[in-house]
């Protein structure tokens, strides 16, 4: 990758006055744009959109060496982007400095405009009141603390129904577990789905659930939330901006969870207004170019 920078550098005639290196995170690309920096005399703009300032990042092995990377990179860079002020807090004093807070782009109106092409009631009828799951089924996402919290939530709410859609590494082991739960008949899989076909199960659903253990933003939970989906989050992300104290709680807590599902399938459990900072693509585009510039000041 810094070999093919070089050369993108040498036949651009890129200039340190006239040009940035941005990377999309301070860990393995970050490195490379490091270096090109450093050989270039390029100034360095990196990105950050994860949190890594929780302590369930750190608990993964590979993440503790994109740390010590991170930290290098982070003392090179000009300027830095984190997409949560969230994110940008949990920085050292003098990363944070040179850091600002610019999130990422969703064209909310493209979401509210958008016509049911996927019902989840019609599809599920048998469910009176549904929760969704969508993401990436990995072990940062949880989901079998959110597993076990529909199970407890269950007990209250006999009718209602768990839909994920997704794929991932644990998605067999998550089947398993709704087995196991004894929840199997409730809880319905559905695959990977495009972008359309989310919306509109954001739309037909009751509550959108997420049980991550960090999330730098939280492009699903805005997205649920502009659709009209009652927000139920572990405290990730921009989510306590967006809903209802009593539906946000600590991360790997399933009592907790179980509770804010509870309250929001039967409608005590309410969204927060949220002014989302851009009004077009536009706006974003050149709020994201006025931000890369100032690696050159």
């Amino acid at each position: 990758a810094a070999r093919i920078g070089w050369s993108v550098i040498q036949n651009a005639k890129l200039a340190p006055n006239d040009s940035v290196i941005t990377t999309q995170d301070p860990f393995e690309t970050g490195s490379v744009g490091a270096k090109l920096a450093r050989r270039s005399g390029i100034p360095l703009h990196v990105q950050l959109h994860t949190d890594i300032g929780t302590p369930f990042f750190k608990r993964n092995f590979l993440n503790r060496i994109r740390l010590v990377m991170a930290k290098r990179v982070f003392k090179g860079a000009k300027a830095i982007r984190t997409v949560s002020e969230r994110t940008r807090s949990s920085l050292p004093a003098d990363v944070r400095a040179k850091t600002s807070v610019l999130p990422v782009f969703i064209d909310l109106d493209e979401v509210k405009k958008a016509s049911v092409v996927a019902d989840l009631r019609a599809k599920y009828p048998e469910f009176k009141k549904i929760a969704l799951m969508a993401s990436r089924i990995t072990a940062e996402k949880d989901m079998g603390t959110a597993l076990r919290a529909f199970a407890a939530a269950l007990r209250k709410i006999p009718d209602a129904g768990l839909v994920i859609g997704g794929a991932g590494p644990k998605l067999d082991e998550l089947k398993a577990l709704a087995s196991r739960l004894g929840i199997a008949e409730r809880v319905m899989f559905e695959p990977w789905a495009d972008h359309d076909t989310l919306t509109s199960y954001m739309k037909t659903c009751d509550a959108f659930v997420l049980s991550s253990l960090f999330e730098g933003y939280g492009m699903a939970l805005l997205e649920a939330h502009a659709s009209g989906a009652t927000i139920v989050s572990t405290d990730v992300g921009i989510a306590p901006l967006l809903a209802d104290s009593r539906a946000i709680v600590p991360p790997r807590s399933p009592e907790a969870l179980a509770e804010a599902v509870v309250l929001a399938l039967s409608g005590e459990a309410h969204n927060k207004p949220y002014q989302y900072p851009y009004p077009s693509k536009a706006a974003y585009l050149a709020a994201h170019a006025k931000d890369i510039e100032r690696a050159l000041l």
